[in-house]
């Protein structure tokens, strides 16, 4: 059954940018096992849920496999830290409560991207969804564990209206989504696994810099601190978007940065 409703919203009326969109990967220390049962899979999304009312985010897509989960994030308040935090250490908490073990459950810091264009963000949402069908667990469409249901189906905790609005209408979605996926699934997912995480940017910032905060930046005068930014700009590996995240500068500042 396909969920007939569409709510259509105007192309050129989006509130916000891109630097806020994020595909969010986590995973389980050394590839274990996170999920154990459905009722592990129920508990974290009620976590997303309970998350969502508390940090005000907007969820556009997820898929729960057995040792990883992907998610695509907006977030409104700059806050993807604390919302990550809380997500992971309430989970952690559930499930080393119910298998009693201790420990860490995730793998290191989360990993997150940002979606830069609608190209990039309707690939995402179908890679997102074809995991499991790209793991040879099922077909997309049979998955209970992914967003792909809340929209062809009944919505819990996604928000939907954004990516039909994109896709047009729910039919464009769901035979876009459930299409074989070309090369450019692969270089999202070689290019995810391979991304540089923020702690790490910061890290290689500082060593090339040669100094102890990058805060600081922000309070050299304007010559140094262009001087700076430019060499930052230069550093492989490094997104438009991280950078000023990272910075905490806006996007405007950095294109007039050459």
């Amino acid at each position: 059954m396909i969920r007939k409703e569409v709510i259509k919203l105007p192309r050129n009326n989006r509130r916000y940018g891109r630097e806020r969109l994020y595909h969010i990967m986590l995973r389980g220390i050394n590839k274990s096992v996170i999920f154990n049962d459905d009722n592990d899979r129920r508990k974290f999304l009620k976590i997303l849920k309970d998350t969502k009312d508390k940090y005000d985010y907007k969820l556009y897509a997820y898929c729960l496999m057995n040792n990883h989960i992907h998610m695509l994030i907006f977030d409104f308040h700059n806050k993807l830290s604390q919302i990550m935090q809380s997500i992971t250490i309430s989970y952690a908490t559930y499930f080393n409560k119910k298998y009693e073990r201790v420990g860490h459950l995730f793998q290191n810091r989360f990993k997150s991207k940002c979606v830069e264009n609608d190209i990039y963000f309707k690939s995402l949402i179908r890679y997102i969804h074809q995991n499991p069908e790209k793991a040879g667990i099922c077909k997309t469409d049979n998955y209970k564990w992914s967003s792909y249901r809340e929209y062809t189906t009944f919505k819990n905790i996604v928000d939907c209206d954004y990516a039909i609005n994109i896709f047009n209408s729910i039919n464009d979605f769901v035979l876009f989504n459930l299409n074989n996926t070309n090369n450019y699934e692969e270089d999202i997912e070689f290019e995810f696994l391979n991304s540089i995480t923020d702690d790490v940017a910061i890290q290689i910032i500082k060593d090339k810099l040669k100094i102890n905060d990058i805060k600081d930046i922000s309070t050299y005068n304007v010559k140094l601190r262009n001087d700076l930014i430019k060499r930052i700009k230069s550093i492989k590996g490094l997104s438009r978007e991280q950078i000023c995240r990272i910075l905490s500068i806006s996007t405007k500042m950095y294109d007039r940065i050459k």
